[in-house]
């Protein structure tokens, strides 16, 4: 049997996933990052982008959506709090498609403030991370 990681994802509103894994990949804020057994310690931020786990020796893997956040390794427990996590069942593709139509509109805006302009971009790179998500899913 391998040498398994303890992994949590957690969000505000709820625990997502509390499982033994073997790896796992996030999208770190300065580009993805792969996790095995006795990684050395590590916290940094999440962009919006594909997590995914191992189990199984790789025959198991799931894939969900995260929206930033914060990733902490240390003694074989990793760590996700999310801004926000779906599964790949959970996202609704037309929602997703709405969602990066307002988000561009917005930023095509000439007079938006420092503030709205953030936001509005994160919306617009959340809704991009889960209509490639599920794109690649499809094939």
């Amino acid at each position: 049997m391998a040498d398994l990681l303890q992994l949590s994802i957690v969000t505000p509103e709820r625990q997502i996933v509390a499982d033994e894994v073997e790896q796992v990949n996030v999208p770190g804020i300065e580009g993805d990052l792969g996790v095995l057994y006795d990684h050395a310690p590590i916290l940094t931020l999440l962009r919006a982008g594909t997590l995914s786990y191992e189990k199984n020796s790789g025959e198991e893997v799931v894939e969900l959506v995260v929206s930033g956040g914060y990733f902490e390794v240390t003694s074989n427990r990793v760590i996700v709090l999310a801004e926000t996590a779906e599964f790949l069942d959970e996202i609704d593709h037309q929602r997703a498609e709405e969602a990066k139509a307002k988000a561009e509109k917005m930023l095509g805006q000439s007079d938006l403030d420092d503030d709205a302009f953030e936001k509005a971009q994160k919306k617009l790179f959340r809704a991009l991370a889960r209509l490639e998500t599920v794109q690649q899913q499809k094939k």
